[in-house]
């Protein structure tokens, strides 16, 4: 037991008194006269022992009234394990979870609610010189200050649901950042959440040592939920009248099976597919949409299921381009490969541009989905570097060296990408592994006919081995027979890099003249410029990138919605070809969404959905918190199960240990009523 203010103790000197009129009491006692005492003596005897035990009761209730008055005064306590109760001003923090998970129901209305009015109690604890921060998911500039009371209470009313998701560790540097900015001696944390696990992972956790974290789990009624996880396409482009599949994965969080689920898909307003399907408890399915694009352009799709009470994860949505035409720029030494325009110049599909390294028009890049560097010998530093930011900008580039190449100019380039070229190797070798799972051979070839079936490949007479020097950036098409690379991808940035070890040309092998030729190059061509991801998560910082010289130099990006009822203007910054435009904290409701010109032109199109972290319905609980920290050796965090007291008094606990004053101004009354029960009714 320790004292909040031990200075009172001294007054327990004051015991003295009750002492010393005991011990000098100064009745007087008068003298009767009786002609024979013989009675009285026994009387007398009887009545000095009842007065003695009666004269001590009272010197103890004395005593122990006194003692318990002077204990109230000087406040008691019981302390917290490893947490010491400091005077002075504090500073106290407190999060307010305010995700998509905490509409729940609790026992008090939604958790939301309960955790605003939760805070409150925390405010009432605390003197009016104490400083507060609010902090929500949406990390609001606004709660970057600290605040009194009055302040805080009307910042704490204007909470409201978000679907902003932060980490727990987020949470806490964010947190330390105030800490940091006051001089405080006692610095207190408050986090009210419902702990989801995808988000309150104590593994790895660094809270500041000098700042006391109280933890306080919020639970509601446990519902379940079935949501769209995510969509995507296996194939790496999209293609006009061709038909397309929209892989969509759907979870089921409850512990029942969910049966016959509706799924629909729409394309620009258009339904064009619609599928049902059961989910197993707990699990998970995946479900192919098909479908044909009708027409060239911007796509704004959208998937939808049905299911409540949770809806906020019914709708998925996503956007991307359907390009009439390809655009490719192809680069020789001097003279057009004869291949390379048999393939490209014949097809519509394919609008093709020839240049030589001496009339380059590197501006023009990133007007291309494709760039084809043909049998070139030289690599000049300026090709290079533009080539580099290209590929790291989302440009796609082909590589096919040429016959008497300058190896120190080619490996200069190479070595953004973690590779150099070997001399080159005049062994006749035969391709003996091709990677029929790679996006780009995908649906090309029949695989389970393909096992015990003899298949000619194609022939390699001269080639330059490739010396990779990280493997992690790299995925290897075409592999020979002596394990070296034949056509390898390089991702870096947002392109990738696709280089051949051999001239496109006759005498050096036989590839271009293969059946494997045409699909390799035909899907490498449709691949370009397909790094943009079809759909964004709100509150991932993840930069939209405009690859575009034709805008003016200072051009203002308008993101509008699809309805047009939000329209604001994007924060932009020049990037290498074009723009980089961060609308992370603008968008606040998913959907489809045009990125639009000074012009009122649109640019783009982007999707963005609500983080699905919301969505799993796995919690811990305070006795996971609890023996999670434990086991961590997180001792500055401490868990308030509000099931076991009130919240005012758990928290009161939590920043000065368990009170004993009230119990000592109890029991002084106590002492005092017991001594007046004593002198009234207790003879002697």
């Amino acid at each position: 037991m320790r004292f909040l203010f031990p200075g009172f103790l001294a007054a327990l000197g004051f015991l003295a008194i009750p002492i010393i009129v005991h011990l000098f009491n100064f009745v007087r006692y008068k003298k009767i006269h009786f002609s024979n005492v013989h009675f009285l003596k026994e009387v007398k005897e009887q009545t000095q022992s009842r007065s003695r035990l009666k004269h001590l009761l009272i010197l103890a209730a004395r005593l122990l009234a006194v003692l318990f008055l002077v204990f109230a005064f000087a406040q008691p306590y019981i302390p917290i394990k490893n947490s010491i109760v400091k005077e002075g001003s504090k500073a106290v923090s407190i999060y307010i979870d305010n995700s998509f998970s905490m509409e729940s129901i609790g026992k008090n209305g939604t958790l939301l609610d309960e955790a605003k009015k939760d805070a409150l109690d925390v405010l009432k604890s605390f003197s009016s010189t104490d400083k507060f921060q609010l902090l929500t998911n949406d990390f609001s500039g606004k709660h970057q200050h600290w605040v009194n009371k009055k302040i805080f209470s009307e910042m704490l009313d204007e909470v409201k649901i978000s679907p902003a998701v932060r980490s727990f560790q987020e949470i806490i540097d964010r947190q330390k950042d105030m800490f940091e900015s006051t001089p405080d001696p006692t610095q207190l944390s408050y986090i009210f959440s419902d702990f989801q696990k995808g988000d309150f992972n104590l593994v790895g956790l660094k809270p500041d040592t000098n700042v006391s974290y109280q933890l306080v789990p919020l639970s509601g009624n446990k519902v379940p939920n079935v949501y769209i996880d995510s969509c995507w396409f296996n194939t790496p482009a999209r293609q006009f009248n061709q038909p397309e599949v929209l892989e969509v994965r759907l979870i089921n969080t409850g512990d029942q099976d969910a049966e016959n689920i509706p799924i629909k898909l729409q394309l620009n307003g258009e339904q064009r597919a619609v599928s049902s399907t059961s989910i197993k408890a707990r699990g998970n399915v995946t479900i192919p949409l098909s479908f044909t694009h009708k027409e060239s352009g911007l796509v704004n799709g959208q998937v939808q299921i049905t299911d409540y009470p949770i809806s906020y994860d019914n709708t998925y949505y996503f956007s991307y381009e359907v390009k009439k035409k390809i655009k490719l720029l192809i680069i020789n030494q001097e003279d057009e490969n004869s291949y390379l325009n048999k393939l490209f110049l014949t097809d519509n599909l394919f609008e093709v541009t020839q240049a030589t390294t001496k009339n380059i028009d590197y501006g023009s890049f990133n007007h291309y989905d494709l760039l084809i560097a043909s049998n070139l010998d030289e690599l000049s530093s300026g090709l290079s570097d533009q080539l580099k930011q290209a590929i790291e900008n989302g440009l796609n580039v082909l590589v096919f060296p040429g016959t008497k190449i300058q190896m120190e100019e080619y490996n200069a380039f190479l070595r953004t990408f973690s590779v150099s070229l070997m001399p080159l190797d005049t062994a006749m070798v035969s391709v003996s592994k091709i990677d029929y799972k790679h996006p780009l051979y995908k649906d090309v070839f029949d695989v389970s006919k393909m096992k015990n079936a003899v298949i000619n490949l194609p022939q390699v007479n001269k080639h330059y081995p490739l010396s990779t020097h990280n493997q992690g950036n790299q995925e290897i098409l075409i592999n020979l027979s002596n394990n070296d690379d034949f056509l390898v991808q390089f991702s870096y940035g947002k392109g990738n890099l696709f280089f051949c070890a051999s001239p496109l040309t006759d005498g050096y092998s036989n590839f271009q003249r293969h059946a494997i030729f045409v699909p390799t190059l035909y899907r490498i061509a449709l691949s370009g410029n397909t790094g943009d991801p079809i759909f964004y998560t709100i509150g991932h910082s993840r930069a939209i990138v405009l690859n575009s010289s034709r805008l003016p130099e200072d051009p203002v990006f308008h993101i509008q919605s699809l309805d047009g009822k939000s329209d604001f203007i994007a924060q932009t910054s020049s990037s290498g070809f074009g723009f980089m435009i961060n609308a992370d904290k603008q968008i606040k409701e998913a959907g489809n969404y045009f990125i639009k010109g000074n012009a009122g032109d649109t640019l783009k199109g982007v999707s963005f959905n609500y983080n699905r972290t919301e969505s799993r319905s796995d919690f811990y609980t305070s006795n996971e918190l609890e023996s999670g920290a434990t086991e961590l050796h997180l001792n500055n965090l401490k868990i308030i199960d509000k099931g076991v007291k009130n919240m005012a008094a758990a928290l009161l606990q939590i920043s000065k240990g368990t009170q004993l004053w009230k119990w000592c101004v109890i029991f002084a009354l106590l002492c005092l009523t017991a001594e007046i029960a004593i002198i009234r009714w207790m003879k002697g």
